[in-house]
């Protein structure tokens, strides 16, 4: 009997161990399992392929991690996915999420029932992880941490740069054949696309199946145009000022001379074709901003190629300068099942080296200092920064519930002949204004 009972305690124990063992190399398996982590981002050629090349750095240095970089149209497709995988939160959809611009556009006291963008509701929401007390958010300039990182003095994104995006690419070779000087009057530019028209060249190129690559044109007329933006958006929410005043119909019949010497069906143009149509010499200018040069360099790597602000006025005082924005700024969301992979992901790119390679991959003005820019086109465009201003866009605060003619950033030459239906500019001013009236706070 003892012995039976001492079979019996010895096979009991053998089964424990061998479950022990088989636990313990389950939990190996389970403990070599990769981590995936989720970046979602917009199509932009040079920064997606350096994005491609960091992730790779990153698995190498983290080999129990794989990033899985998901890219879709910059239009309205990434404003939808950034927010149904905001939506998604804890269940792991994103990891990090870049924004187009900065934290811009919220609210002010001038501008009271405007609504809130969709960052702000988000960082109200508790989705946003705080990032204030990352060590490696001092390796970026303070001034531009406190403009474009920070809201309610807490750091929720990391900026990557400024871009500027008022003005027009030029074929230097193309210019210099038929003697034409960079304009620097509205009168010179003009004159330039005449020259051009002359001589059997499509003088510019709009990315207008897009719509929105239009407004960069527009947007380039109305920083050269109008004295201050700033103040001339807070008259349009205390009654000052109105879309129909002679300086924004000003902006929208120069908008309509830009698009009559635009080649010929550029709203079937996508913006993804734009640069490629510049590289191989179809048009002699596009509108576009700087982050597409080294998409054109690399299309066509011989390529001579500027850029210039566009001079709206004929004093060329107010045309020297570029306005733009702050570009990229990521964010982890704070639900984020791999949030600490996500802040690592963040601190390596923040590293000087790979944020040096960044900017100059992405043709980006850096937020850290001392970045040594390799870029002979930003070099050259240096001096057109030094009073560098924030585009239209960035400043524009819009209504709640607002129509078609002024929503988003507000201005809609595509509205306007030979882009759409309306023959003036005084037809589509007034309906913006109408539109704007109309959704009033009441």
């Amino acid at each position: 009997m003892l012995k039976k009972s001492f079979s019996l305690l010895l096979v009991t124990a053998l089964i424990v161990v061998l479950a022990a063992c088989g636990k313990g190399s389950g939990t190996a398996q389970e403990g070599n399992k990769k981590v995936t982590l989720k970046i979602i981002h917009w199509q932009q050629e040079n920064i997606n392929n350096y994005i491609k090349e960091f992730n790779k750095k990153f698995e190498e240095k983290y080999p129990d991690v794989q990033v899985e970089y998901t890219t879709v149209p910059a239009d309205s497709t990434y404003d939808q996915l950034m927010q149904t995988r905001m939506n998604a939160g804890s269940s792991g959809d994103a990891d990090i999420i870049p924004l187009k611009f900065s934290f811009v556009g919220a609210p002010q006291e001038w501008s009271k029932g405007a609504a809130d963008p969709m960052w702000k509701q988000w960082i109200d929401g508790g989705l946003i992880a705080d990032l204030s007390d990352q060590a490696f958010i001092k390796n970026y300039n303070p001034t531009d941490v406190k403009n474009a990182m920070t809201y309610k003095d807490k750091v929720y994104g990391v900026n990557m740069g400024k871009v500027a995006l008022t003005g027009l690419f030029y074929n230097k070779e193309i210019f210099e054949k038929y003697n034409l000087a960079v304009p620097t009057t509205w009168d010179e530019l003009v004159n330039v696309m005449k020259v051009l028209k002359d001589n059997g060249v499509e003088p510019i190129g709009f990315g207008g199946k897009d719509v929105w690559p239009i407004n960069l044109a527009v947007q380039g007329l109305q920083a050269s145009i109008h004295d201050d933006q700033l103040e001339y958006i807070k008259g349009l929410w205390t009654g000052k000022t109105k879309l129909t005043d002679p300086v924004q119909l000003e902006v929208l019949e120069k908008t309509q001379i830009l698009m009559n010497n635009a080649i010929g069906g550029f709203m079937g143009i996508d913006y993804g074709t734009l640069p490629s149509l510049f590289a191989t010499g179809r048009v002699a200018m596009i509108a576009d901003g700087t982050w597409d040069a080294t998409t054109i360099q690399t299309a066509n790597p011989e390529m001579k190629f500027g850029y210039f602000p566009i001079p709206g006025s004929n004093d060329p005082a107010k045309n020297k300068n570029l306005a733009g924005k702050y570009d990229m700024t990521w964010m982890v969301l704070e639900k984020s099942p791999n949030k600490d992979y996500a802040i690592k992901w963040l601190e390596m790119l923040s590293e000087k080296q790979n944020y040096t390679d960044f900017v100059n991959a992405a043709g980006f003005l850096p937020t850290q200092p001392d970045v040594k820019i390799s870029s002979e086109f930003v070099n050259e465009i240096q001096p057109s920064l030094e009073n560098f201003k924030l585009s239209w866009d960035q400043l524009f605060i819009n209504r709640k519930n607002v129509g078609q003619y002024i929503k988003d950033a507000s201005v809609h030459a595509e509205f306007l002949t030979p882009a759409g239906p309306l023959k003036t500019p005084l037809e589509l001013a007034q309906k913006s204004q109408a539109d704007w009236d109309a959704a009033a706070p009441k």
